[in-house]
């Protein structure tokens, strides 16, 4: 794009969310969504609740402001928005969090909005009363919003198909030191909460009943076993007789110098991705991996379904029973024993064709540059002249 045209653009953006340097999944795709952002001509700015503190700073063209007292950003919406005289405002975060009485002073507020529960929970439908326009990255999530009345656009998550893409998965195995003949299993699933939104029990118990199986199988938990107030995977590991049989990464490399690039690599040594979460708004490591052509077992319940192509590119495990969560709403508890099926499904599958499927069916519908050109700029667009009509 000529710079005569960058010059053109007014609308002034500013977001709340992960920085995008953090490892989380609202980071990356911050990561992935600023550049084009910038690169189309547009004053940008973030609120970056969770990775900066202290001060401002100016960063491949985004103006960063930390956090004020609200520990989600609230508050930010409104001052640093206001400093950076913002015309829209972006979040990309669950809108439950946010305080109302802040909310309702923010100009042109626009939430990208997770839902992650069936039905969608009431707080969520009061927090979105405030919003402008109303942004869903999940097909389920703009179903559940218009049957209560609320009117969204529809943009999912994406990933870089140019970095996730596949590699010799041969040579990959032998340079992470896995044995040829070992079925990885693979889990990338932040462990910050117990019971484990991500189902690491349930996922283990089925990989147990896989081993009896397939004895050679292993199950690499790309997260932090041991982090405080997180599930006991060593432990519930060791309990369960399968402590010998679980890989996982080095936390601090994990933490600060695995970048997209070497997690590319890593998700080029799975056999096949298991992300069977009792609540997801959407699940980033779904599309990743198959981007990368690694089949995926996920959960039928709330976005996942829709991340897949059943049967072609990976397989959907069944809802045992739902849980009443104290967001208001049900989470789709996840069945072992469905789990297990579906990994004996992906395991005696023509997985060479699965990769192949797996890998056209991410870059035809969620690849960054395409999602930006197709469903970004012409949202963009909108915006600014509704704002600036004159």
């Amino acid at each position: 794009m000529s710079e005569t045209a960058k010059q053109e653009k007014k609308l002034r953006i500013f977001f709340n969310s992960n920085s995008p340097w953090a490892g989380s999944g609202y980071g990356q795709q911050m990561a992935e969504l600023l550049p084009y952002f910038v690169s189309e001509g547009y004053p940008v700015a973030q609120c970056d609740f969770y990775g900066l503190e202290g001060g401002k700073l100016m960063i491949n063209g985004v103006l960063h402001y930390p956090k004020i007292n609200h520990v989600y950003g609230s508050d930010a919406l409104i001052h640093h928005a206001n400093d950076f005289k913002a015309d829209v405002v972006f979040t990309l975060q669950d809108v439950w969090v946010l305080n109302p009485v802040d909310l309702e002073q923010v100009k042109h507020f626009i939430p990208i909005t997770p839902v992650d529960h069936n039905p969608i929970p009431r707080i969520i439908v009061e927090k979105l009363k405030f919003a402008y326009r109303v942004i869903t990255y999940s097909q389920f999530g703009q179903k559940e919003l218009k049957r209560k009345g609320i009117m969204s656009t529809y943009i999912p998550h994406t990933v870089n198909t140019e970095v996730f893409k596949p590699v010799d998965k041969a040579e990959r195995k032998k340079e992470a030191g896995i044995p040829q003949d070992a079925f990885l299993c693979g889990m990338v699933a932040a462990n910050k909460d117990n019971p484990p939104r991500k189902c690491f029990q349930e996922v283990m118990d089925a990989f147990k009943m896989f081993l009896e199986k397939v004895p050679k199988a292993l199950l690499y938990i790309h997260t932090n076993p041991d982090f405080p107030g997180g599930f006991p995977i060593k432990e519930y590991a060791t309990f369960i007789g399968i402590g010998d049989k679980l890989l996982f990464p080095d936390t601090y490399q994990m933490n600060f110098n695995i970048d997209k690039e070497k997690m590319s690599l890593i998700y080029n040594t799975f056999d096949v991705l298991l992300l069977p979460s009792f609540s997801e708004g959407f699940g980033v490591p779904v599309i990743e991996a198959q981007s990368c052509g690694v089949p995926v077992i996920t959960n039928n319940w709330t976005s996942m379904p829709e991340l897949i192509r059943p049967g072609i590119t990976g397989e959907l495990c069944e809802v045992a029973y739902k849980r009443f969560t104290p967001l208001g709403s049900y989470a789709g508890i996840p069945s072992t024993t469905s789990i297990f099926d579906a990994l004996m499904k992906i395991y005696n599958a023509d997985r060479v064709k699965m990769s192949e499927e797996a890998r056209k069916w991410i870059c035809a519908n969620y690849d960054t540059k395409l999602v930006f050109e197709t469903r970004w700029r012409p949202f963009l667009n909108l915006l600014e002249k509704e704002i600036y009509k004159d």
